[in-house]
């Protein structure tokens, strides 16, 4: 993908098509940022056609939070998938070092850590989102109770992304301080999924 490129700019078919190539990015950890994106969207969509009902007023301040939350989410979550899809080219074009001489190139651990930071930030994103989602549930329209909560999984499915490529990066770590904690992160961010995510709601119920 050309640093002229960027992944919202693309068309539909053209990202997909870049998705699906023998290249290494796009790849995961950007799909995680744009499924992202379309959990904030679709968002957006479920207060579009809430916002302004007589039924739903005492909840007005709650939906121009999340209006104006998911916009920036959506626009957030596609320049961290650039952001992601940059950071791994550059750790891709080091692992032809090997792997007794990485600790002594400087260019190692700068990428190492942006590969780590990159869908780290994506995971934050997606926590945030996650909880907004969750407070709108019982709040909105219930014709758009099926938008809601496929929002709320894109969402989730976002963070196991992220996180995902986070952990892949971890055993690359020297520090063992560093990568525990980085996973007591990882950790916290699924406990906050457990509890505000759709783990939390029934089959066709509401939860958090």
């Amino acid at each position: 993908m050309s640093a002229h490129h960027r992944l919202g700019d693309m068309t539909l078919a053209g990202y997909l098509e870049a998705l699906a190539s023998k290249s290494p990015t796009p790849g995961g950890g950007a799909a995680a940022a744009v499924t992202l994106a379309q959990s904030a969207a679709l968002g957006s969509m479920v207060i579009a056609y809430t916002e302004g009902k007589p039924k739903w007023a005492a909840h007005a301040a709650l939906h121009a939070h999340a209006a104006a939350f998911l916009v920036q989410a959506r626009l957030e979550a596609l320049a961290l998938a650039d952001r992601d899809a940059t950071a791994y080219r550059a750790l891709n074009a080091l692992w032809g070092i090997p792997r007794e001489a990485r600790a002594g190139d400087p260019r190692w651990k700068p990428a190492l850590d942006e590969a780590i930071a990159a869908p780290s930030a994506i995971a934050d994103l997606a926590c945030a989102t996650i909880v907004l989602l969750a407070r709108l549930d019982g709040c909105t329209s219930t014709l758009l109770a099926s938008d809601l909560r496929i929002a709320r999984m894109f969402a989730d499915v976002s963070l196991e992304g992220a996180l995902a490529n986070v952990e892949v990066n971890v055993p690359l770590l020297d520090c063992v301080v560093t990568a525990e904690s980085v996973r007591g992160a990882c950790t916290s961010r699924r406990a906050l999924s457990g509890t505000h995510g759709v783990a939390g709601m029934g089959r066709t119920g509401t939860g958090s």
